[in-house]
């Protein structure tokens, strides 16, 4: 990948890699969350005073950009002036607020090479019309319910103006449509959305004279949040490329689609000469053909598999990049011809094909030939690309008669408020018998008209594994990631498993400030969500930084290391999420914690046969998590509230109360029996009142450390009764039947006792008779003594607890839960 430097963060400065803060956050201030950056953007080579709004901004110092060389002049509490160098990188970039309480999360800013202008009002009609230039880009807020901004401009017969509204891409809250009028009023163009739902309209001028945009919200909303960057253009500005995937590496001749080229016309694809795009080839230079991150785009977070693999190419005179994707295979252009399966196009695995399905009801038909027992596997790329296309593929035998396999949309979301979703297919196929197959793809939205915008990958390759990471503060609102001292924040991993990776992923961090830890984290096999916990000592420096994650997957294909990229909601409370990737992963370390817990996954058990037992875990056993409090207000003993954060789907999520004035407890979690064997990691959430300032209180939620399992091959398997005694009194004696099957081989005794989190036999309020099994024996009935003492209600974590002996040590453990109420 190229290093660079003009895409590195300013947060580094010559010889250092993180910034000390002014100042520091105290207890009950929150970190800051920036709502808006307006402008959005500014001009190369050019200063832009701008104002941030939000919450808790209080305190704010600067702007940091993660473009090199960008400065930043407070001028007041919440306006900067940024001063941009001629030679920036033009795109879409970061901006974060960094003050006394932390950094915010990213909000998006632009670096152009137009004109720009700032919206005047009013402008509500089209008589209001705000006069502007060609070529002119113009900030813009519909900032209340019912706004409308009109702007007109003179133009002349035969002159190409693309007007293009940039508001979803920004981060804005703008459903935007466009419209276009003449100067009696009447409508030329409307535009709904081109870019995803940023609108564009490609204006071919009917006649010189003067002209109206109409700019305007979907659905009528408006704030300080809906606001929009307005292209008037007659400069250059590519759309997409043919093909949109190079070999890595290499020197490649790409053919650009777009507005206001010198060049020809690409008529073939689009019989509509009004909306014909303009077509010019260029050579991409192998140095070019390298990865680049980050990329000046806006990236939503199912592209994350492209970071990494893709690079921006900066056509002369435009204002705007395309992204070009890098392969490691061959790459091959799908020919005119292959609209059949007689006439499938011939290719050889593994590939990646780049094509174009412009006619609605196209299909690109390819043969292939394959080995019996051979896995392939297939993946499209279309709307990952940003390509107006819902792809489907299918394999078939070589006539065509049978189809062997279908792939659909992914629209599995591992992110949950990150969405990560999208419309493009990808599955694994074992080839049935040596011989020649045919795969087609096609477009499931084609409808009947054409568009030459239809863009797509197509890899078919054997199941080499690779995947991609993303990480994301786990936060209610769009804030970023700060570190209180002797505090804790807790960050989601999220793992993009791409053919057929299925191991578990070893992540650890680099390069942290003193006084930060970040322990590393592993993702068991299959298990593609898991949490990044992040701390700060009591004596830790108030510093703002980048926090760096390197994840290792012994399965992948060479190179097994990636770079965790960032992630960060945008809008909190959408119904579906809204989230991006960003160039880094921001920390700053500001204020003192209330409150720390610390767990510990591997406490030792006093075993009254067995003498102390180190913790051992396999499937069918059970987790103690012991945490401990330590609070920073000794005399504020709240109850504390704790559930688990990042378990493995397959492993139910537990709750418990720590009782007020108490600083210790457990939470306990059993691992089923289908859990593959591998590292997993977790944390504990805890929620619980510190007092205030004004002497009130206020709720807090803390993370744990990281707690790592290595989750061993069982040797047996306990199960209790479904029809056993569930509820009993004080003073009761109760039988428990149960089973404790071998597994793997293992022939030795077994010795089964009740249990609960740090005890074993002699539970509050109950007594249990323990029980030996010898030879083949598997099955028994456990006594349990319910004292007269015992604590009313449900016996959480009340479990079988079963030692495996080998030549008389204690080698294996398991345990299942029991359900039982104690009543009067």
């Amino acid at each position: 990948m190229i290093d660079q430097s003009r895409y590195r963060a300013t947060i580094l400065s010559a010889g250092m890699c993180f910034v000390v803060l002014l100042a520091s956050r105290v207890f009950g201030q929150l970190p800051p969350v920036i709502s808006t950056v307006f402008p959005a953007g500014g001009r190369a080579g050019q200063s832009v005073e701008i104002a941030v709004s939000g919450s808790n901004l209080q305190g704010l110092r600067t702007l940091h950009c993660n473009v090199v060389g960008v400065r930043c002049e407070q001028l007041e509490p919440t306006r900067f002036r940024l001063t941009i160098p001629e030679n920036s990188p033009l795109g879409l970039h970061d901006v974060w607020a960094v003050g006394d309480n932390g950094v915010s999360a990213p909000r998006t800013f632009v670096i152009g090479n137009r004109a720009e202008r700032l919206e005047l009002e009013p402008n509500q009609t089209e008589l209001d019309a705000m006069s502007v230039p060609l070529d002119v880009v113009i900030n813009g807020q519909l900032d209340k319910v019912g706004d409308t901004d009109h702007f007109r401009f003179e133009a002349k017969q035969g002159q190409r103006v693309v007007v293009e509204c940039w508001a979803e891409r920004i981060d804005s809250r703008l459903r935007a449509v466009l419209e276009i009028f003449d100067a009696t009023g009447r409508r030329l163009d409307v535009n709904r959305g081109y870019f995803g739902i940023d609108p564009l309209i490609d204006f071919r001028v009917p006649a010189d004279g003067s002209y109206v945009v109409k700019v305007h919200d979907l659905v009528s909303m408006g704030s300080a949040e809906h606001y929009y960057r307005l292209d008037i253009d007659t400069g250059p500005r590519v759309a997409f490329s043919v093909p949109s995937v190079i070999r890595r590496g290499k020197a490649s001749r790409v053919a650009l689609y777009g507005w206001n080229f010198v060049g020809s016309v690409d008529r073939a694809t689009t019989p509509d000469d009004h909306a014909a795009l303009d077509r010019v080839e260029v050579d991409i230079p192998e140095s070019l053909a390298q990865a680049v991150w980050p990329l000046p785009v806006r990236m939503q977070p199912a592209q994350a598999v492209l970071a990494g693999n893709s690079f921006p190419y900066h056509f002369p005179g435009s204002h705007a990049p395309v992204v070009i994707g890098l392969s490691d295979v061959p790459v091959v252009l799908d020919r005119d011809d292959n609209h059949s399966p007689v006439s499938a196009q011939e290719i050889v695995v593994p590939c990646e094909v780049s094509g174009r399905l412009v006619v609605g009801d196209e299909r690109d038909w390819f043969a292939i030939q394959a080995r019996r027992g051979e896995v392939l596997f297939m993946e499209g790329l279309g709307e990952r690309i940003d390509s107006p296309i819902d792809l489907q593929i299918s394999v078939h035998d070589a006539s065509a008669q049978r189809e062997f396999a279908q792939f659909g949309d992914e629209t599995r979301n591992i992110g949950g408020t990150f969405p990560t979703g999208h419309l493009d297919p990808a599955g694994r196929w074992v080839c049935p018998a040596d011989g020649r197959y045919l795969i087609a793809i096609r477009n499931l939205i084609g409808g009947l008209q054409t568009n030459p915008r239809r863009t797509y990958r197509l890899s078919v390759r054997r199941e080499v594994p690779d995947f991609q990471l993303v990480v994301v503060p786990r936060r209610d609102d769009p804030a970023g990631l700060n570190l209180q001292r002797g505090g804790r924040e807790v960050l989601d991993l999220l793992a993009f498993r791409r053919r057929g990776l299925d191991g578990p992923i070893r992540v650890s961090a680099k390069d942290l400030p003193d006084g930060v830890a970040c322990p590393e984290v592993w993702l068991g096999p299959g298990v593609d969500r898991a949490v990044v916990v992040v701390s700060a000592d009591r004596n830790a420096a108030a510093v703002f930084g980048e926090l760096k994650l390197d994840g290792v997957a012994e399965e992948a294909a060479a190179p097994n290391h990636r770079s965790a990229r960032g992630g960060t909601v945008v809008w909190a409370g959408t119904p579906n999420g809204s989230g991006r990737l960003t160039s880094q992963i921001p920390l700053a370390v500001a204020g003192d914690a209330p409150l720390r817990i610390t767990a510990d996954g591997h406490e030792t058990l006093d075993h009254h046969l067995y003498g102390k037992l180190p913790a051992r875990h396999s499937p069918g056993g059970v987790v103690d998590v012991a945490i401990q409090i330590e609070r920073r207000d000794t005399d504020h003993q709240a109850p504390v509230k704790l559930i688990g954060a990042g378990l493995a789907e397959s492993i139910q999520n537990q709750t418990a109360i720590i009782p007020a004035g108490q600083q210790k407890g457990y939470l306990s979690f059993y691992l089923p029996p289908t859990l593959p064997v591998g590292h997993y990691s977790l944390a504990v959430r805890a929620e619980t009142t510190v007092p205030t300032l004004d002497k009130k209180t206020e709720t807090v939620a803390v993370f744990s450390n990281v707690v790592t399992l290595d989750v061993q091959p069982a040797a047996f398997l306990v199960e209790a009764d479904p029809f056993a005694v569930t509820r009993a009194k004080r003073g009761e004696v109760i039988q428990i039947g149960y089973s404790a099957k071998r597994l793997n081989g293992f022939i030795g005794k077994m010795h089964t006792e009740l249990a609960a989190p740090g005890r074993v036999t002699d539970v509050v309020g109950l007594r249990g008779r323990g029980e030996t099994f010898v030879g083949q024996t598997d099955k028994g009935s456990l006594q349990i003594i319910v004292n007269e003492d015992a604590p009313i209600g449900r016996q959480q974590f009340l479990r079988l607890f079963t030692v495996g002996v080998v030549e008389d040590e204690p080698v294996f453990f398991g345990s299942r839960f029991l359900t039982l109420e104690i009543v009067e």
